[in-house]
């Protein structure tokens, strides 16, 4: 048995003094940092593998509202990789699990769940329905994507947007850029597409990956009425990078904000 000393005994005994819930966060961006997070509204669109990533670290930075956005309900197959999948929520809406996951992480943030399916004519009636700081797009659709980033444009909304991780293995290739200058991936591409038919400018802050992907699985229909689609594959990590950093880059805009 290893002696100590009796002054480490008792100050190894001691109390530890109590914390507070955003102590580490003050740390890195002061009290004034932690009242600009908190005064913050963010919409996350989209609540899967880059969303549900997004989502929590959002709220575990202290963002005093974030609206969560998804239509659809956690599945198997969502277990490799989506954040707020678990098996006890297989079948269940997105939008309300990340509502009820994020109060058992802190009660002092408002979450809002949307869980319908947004429709490319919906798009304004939610910008206007909600004031927002920032958006975080981490959608799939790309005609509502296009038109999120369009409207939120318009309105004068931050965003950053979320392109294609699936398929993809190396983490050391993902980048932050503009959607302009994005190459080799095929989302950006159409999505370009879409902007420049709604008369857009290309410089929406985005993430990206440099690798190229592998094939997707051919198009399968599915039960949303939406028309076929490929399915990507995809590993645990590669989505919830994507999602953090997109997170990461919305906290320091909002920080940035005078």
């Amino acid at each position: 048995m290893t002696d100590y000393p009796d002054e480490c005994l008792d100050e190894c005994s001691a109390e530890r003094p109590a914390e507070k819930l955003d102590e580490r966060t003050e740390l890195l961006i002061g009290v004034e940092g932690i009242a600009r997070l908190r005064a913050a509204r963010v919409l996350v669109a989209g609540l899967g593998g880059v969303g549900g990533a997004c989502a929590e670290s959002l709220v575990r930075a202290g963002v005093g509202t974030v609206l969560l956005l998804d239509h659809d309900q956690f599945g198997r197959s969502n277990l490799n990789r989506q954040l707020l999948c678990t098996e006890t929520v297989i079948g269940q809406s997105k939008a309300e699990v990340a509502v009820a996951r994020f109060a058992a992480i802190r009660q002092d943030i408002t979450t809002i769940p949307l869980p319908f399916f947004l429709q490319e004519s919906g798009v304004p009636d939610v910008l206007n329905q909600y004031p927002l700081d920032a958006i975080a797009d981490c959608i799939d659709s790309i005609g509502v994507k296009a038109v999120l980033l369009a409207e939120a444009r318009l309105r004068g909304i931050a965003t950053m947007t979320a392109l294609g991780a699936g398929n993809r293995l190396d983490p050391r290739a993902i980048r932050v850029g503009t959607l302009g200058e994005v190459q080799g991936c095929g989302l950006a591409r159409v999505l370009r597409s879409r902007l420049r038919r709604l008369d857009c400018d290309l410089d929406f802050p985005a993430v990206y990956s440099t690798e190229l992907p592998q094939k997707p699985a051919p198009h399968i229909p599915t039960d949303t009425g939406i028309r076929p689609r490929a399915v990507n594959g995809t590993i645990s990590y590669m989505p919830n990078i994507f999602g953090h950093i997109v997170a990461g880059e919305i906290i320091r805009g909002l920080l940035a904000r005078g």
